[in-house]
């Protein structure tokens, strides 16, 4: 059951009002839901569109996508967080299964994380659960406890209470969700570790909003205060920087002199810190840079990336590196003048310098790293 959740109505009551040279009356609306809302913080970079539920004290992270299209409902449990650039939908007509809070919904229940880049369309996500970064679910359930790792796709299945969806796995039947290895204590331990730190974030980044106002959870800005941060620094800004609309940097970031960064990017130092990125950086649109605790991301000069990857600590990256659209380098080290192709995973291995991840490549072992 999703705890305590507050409907929020999107549609927004009009006021007609005249207009000298303009062709009929200027109609004013507002809508979208307040920042702080229920105990809950929702990002002002989120963007929200339909029949929206929340409950309490939960996190919602820039530049994410919720939209509920006509006749649907989103619904998102307590204690519950969803990270940067997520995409969460009900789309009208789509198959929806049954078991969410409305008969036509996507509903994530509560002390649910959905990371980095995830999509989840007309589905259900039960209690515990965790989706990874860049991994889409659409017209599943995700019983309680369900453990999905990065760039997985799960559509038109049942996923069992405490199973293992691999890396990459694609599970598109009912026999393939069956056969799932259970999740280890690991991965309970770990999703409770995430689960903690995103709690502290609704709770700090409410406060930051309420104290500071709204530059200070928009604007490039220093980060909230928080256990493992007591005293927040602002980013460093190199000469010549360019930031395009709705970036959003936040604490100890180091960018260098004469990079670029694309609209809906977040850089965001608010947990692992510091994160260093080198000089004449072009970093395009929709791209996540973040760090687990105690970790930090340096990459060097020149990276260069399309749109929509996922760049998360611990990492360490030297040179040149080039890597493409719909990517994922996670707790790796990465020597100089490499390049990532589209749609690759990178995960928990080490690059030498001057190596080609193919596009779509699943690089998650180190025998595969050497293989290349």
């Amino acid at each position: 059951m999703i705890g305590g959740c507050l409907g929020l109505t999107l549609a927004g009551a009009a006021v007609a009002g005249g207009s000298e040279g303009l062709q009929g009356a200027l109609a004013r609306f507002l809508v979208g839901p307040k920042v702080v809302v229920n105990n809950s913080f929702i990002s002002p970079l989120t963007e929200v569109f339909g029949d929206i539920a929340i409950g309490h004290g939960s996190f919602v992270a820039g530049n994410t996508v919720l939209n509920a299209q006509p006749g649907e409902r989103i619904c998102i449990g307590s204690e519950t967080n969803l990270q940067d650039n997520i995409t969460l939908v009900a789309i009208r007509g789509a198959s929806t299964p049954a078991g969410g809070c409305a008969p036509r919904s996507t509903t994530i229940k509560d002390r649910v994380s959905i990371a980095h880049q995830a999509t989840i369309r007309n589905s259900v996500v039960g209690n515990f659960t965790f989706v990874g970064f860049l991994s889409v679910v659409e017209n599943s359930v995700l019983e309680d406890g369900a453990f999905v790792l990065h760039g997985a796709q799960v559509s038109n299945v049942r996923i069992p209470r405490d199973r293992l969806v691999p890396n990459g796995a694609r599970i598109t039947t009912q026999a393939q969700a069956n056969a799932l290895p259970l999740k280890t204590e690991a991965s309970a331990e770990f999703q409770e570790e995430v689960l903690e730190v995103n709690a502290e974030f609704a709770e700090s980044y409410a406060e930051l909003y309420r104290t500071k106002g709204f530059d200070a959870v928009n604007r490039p800005s220093a980060a909230p205060r928080t256990s493992w941060n007591p005293q927040p620094v602002p980013p460093t800004l190199g000469r010549n920087v360019q930031l395009a609309e709705f970036a959003r940097i936040v604490g100890d970031v180091r960018l260098g002199a004469n990079s670029v960064v694309g609209r809906r990017t977040s850089i965001r130092a608010d947990e692992g810190a510091p994160i260093i990125i080198g000089e004449n950086a072009e970093i395009e649109d929709r791209v996540t840079f973040h760090a687990l605790k105690g970790t930090s991301i340096q990459i060097g000069a020149r990276l260069a990336t399309d749109d929509n990857i996922v760049f998360h600590g611990p990492l360490t990256v030297g040179n040149d590196l080039t890597i493409g659209d719909d990517s994922v380098l996670f707790r790796s080290k990465v020597g100089d003048n490499v390049t990532i192709g589209s749609g690759a995973l990178v995960i928990d291995v080490t690059l030498r310098s001057g190596v080609t991840v193919p596009d779509g490549a699943r690089i998650t072992s180190q025998a595969q790293a050497d293989a290349l």
